[in-house]
């Protein structure tokens, strides 16, 4: 293909400099073709449409909004001295808020064997092998978690989507390439060092240096997090995609939330450092209650207000968030978005988040929930109400874990 044919057959596609272009996705292996006949020219970017959009294949949704994730991991030290390892690649609603674990019929179990055995893609899995590393030393198991919590969810991955082409697992490959193609364009120790902030035992920085920083190489307002030590652990890249994942393009955003980091005296230590905080092992117990109402969540994940409170325990999900669980078992959010406990609850399906200043509990970033007065069983103080995730047109409030 000549080069005017080939930037013709791109330019309905590209919509920055961080677009998915053909020599990336060759030299990184998958499928990731372009394919200028697939979606329409003029197909509107994800979030942004006022009508519906009929090919579900050419247009992100509900997960419009593309996350980019990044880590600094220095105690332990994860990856080398100059890199911030790959999180995941992460479809959230336009709203903030996302879905996980979308589609069981879709999940893996092994993701070596796939990008290796099943593809033969020797230069995705020696990309993913060097930057996508896990904490716990076994990096399929950090690959095998993104791709069921989050590459489940992206609609136009889904093998519907390949058409009679398809072949099993072909939409796997295609969104570690994405994930790695997309976290080789946006080198955040690069970032920072050309302005100056480099990891040091003794040098501090501002929020302000380091969000100018991030938004003067990214075009846009990035979120970054700090850990329990004060020092610079995760950085997140948002996005809205043109097209499909796999033959779209990204589009840089704003961050839709604004970092908690302390304004001064945020840390970047060198990889290898001590003072890391690890989460607790054991888990936190506590009360599950509504501030200013009498009452507090029962075993089976129901609303009481008369009796003795359960007593709930977190425990720190392996990469990110939280299970909860009570004497009746795990807990989870049903098709129904009621929350429940019970011993057939996947604590690895049902990741929970919870605000550590104020014990506030979240689920997908939603942290409003209502009681479902038409599902109550019984009647006066004895009786037991459903909680579920907030709706419109209901009372919301908040689900605080409170100490015992």
């Amino acid at each position: 293909m000549s080069i005017n044919k080939f930037l013709g057959a791109l330019a309905p596609f590209v919509i920055g400099a961080l677009a998915l272009s053909e020599s990336d996705q060759h030299v990184l292996g998958g499928s990731l073709i372009l394919d200028a006949a697939s979606c329409p020219h003029d197909i509107p970017l994800s979030c942004s449409n006022s009508t519906p959009v009929e090919n579900s294949c050419c247009f992100e949704y509900p997960g419009g909004v593309l996350l980019q994730t990044q880590f600094w991991d220095y105690s332990p030290a994860i990856g080398d001295d100059k890199t911030f390892t790959l999180h995941g690649l992460w479809p959230d609603n336009c709203d903030g808020t996302y879905n996980q674990f979308c589609n069981n019929k879709l999940d893996i179990q092994d993701a070596k064997e796939i990008v290796l055995g099943e593809f033969n893609d020797e230069k995705l899995y020696e990309s993913m092998s060097k930057y996508w590393l896990s904490n716990n030393g076994n990096d399929d198991s950090l690959w095998v978690h993104e791709y069921n919590k989050h590459g489940t969810c992206i609609n136009t991955l889904e093998p519907k989507c390949y058409g009679n082409n398809y072949k099993k697992n072909e939409n796997v490959v295609d969104y570690y390439t994405a994930a790695v193609t997309l976290y080789d364009k946006l080198n955040t120790y690069e970032f920072l060092a050309a302005e100056g902030i480099t990891p040091s035992e003794s040098t501090t920085y501002s929020k302000d240096q380091i969000a100018s920083a991030l938004e003067k190489h990214f075009g846009k307002n990035v979120y970054f997090k700090c850990d329990g030590s004060n020092a610079l652990n995760e950085i997140w890249y948002f996005h809205h995609l043109k097209g499909s994942l796999k033959s779209g393009s990204f589009d840089p955003i704003d961050a839709l939330l604004n970092s908690k980091c302390p304004n001064n005296g945020i840390r970047f230590p060198p990889k290898g450092s001590k003072g890391g905080k690890k989460p607790p092992t054991s888990g936190t117990k506590g009360y599950l209650k509504v501030p200013g109402k009498s009452g507090c969540v029962i075993s089976n994940g129901h609303w009481y207000e008369a009796g003795t409170c359960a007593t709930y325990r977190l425990i720190p999900s392996q990469f990110g968030g939280y299970s909860i669980r009570s004497s009746k078992g795990y807990c989870a959010i049903n098709s129904d978005n009621r929350f429940n406990c019970g011993s057939g609850n996947s604590p690895m399906k049902n990741q929970f988040q919870v605000d550590k200043s104020t014990g506030e509990l979240s689920y997908g970033g939603k942290s409003k929930w209502c009681f479902d007065d038409d599902h109550k069983i019984g009647r006066g103080p004895t009786a037991q109400t459903p909680i579920k995730l907030a709706s419109q047109g209901c009372d919301s409030f908040s689900l605080k874990l409170t100490g015992k």
